[in-house]
């Protein structure tokens, strides 16, 4: 049997992906995925400052007065939420909702809303 060609178009870049496809499915798609390597990148460091912390009042007190510390910290909490949020939608596509195109991208724009509000309140939350 013929080996079949394919025009398709292999390892392209994150900009020319974005560029071609704008809708809310793939944004939400895409941003989940880099939500996801943030935080399997920031769980290391979170937990060495979660050590540290804990060693005393006083290193508590000099680990989250830091504004860069607690930025990250923020980044850490806006990946959490995002990467829950979308895990939630995946888990109802997955249980056959939303498969449609409009029902799709209804449930993709509402949960891009709430991961927005998660994201600012957890600004709020952990920067002042």
């Amino acid at each position: 049997m013929p080996a079949v060609k394919s025009n398709r178009p292999i390892n392209l870049p994150l900009s020319q992906v974005i560029s071609v496809n704008r809708s809310p499915i793939a944004i939400a798609s895409i941003l989940h995925r880099i939500s996801g390597i943030v935080l399997f990148l920031l769980i290391p460091v979170m937990l060495w400052l979660l050590q540290n912390s804990l060693a005393s009042a006083e290193s508590f007190e000099t680990v989250f007065d830091n504004v860069f510390i607690r930025f990250l910290a923020w980044i850490f909490v806006a990946a959490i939420a995002y990467h829950f949020v979308m895990g939630v939608k995946h888990l109802f596509a997955d249980n056959g909702q939303n498969e449609e195109l409009q029902s799709a991208r209804m449930a993709s724009v509402v949960s891009l809303v709430i991961a927005a509000i998660l994201i600012v309140a957890s600004f709020v939350w952990v920067m002042f």
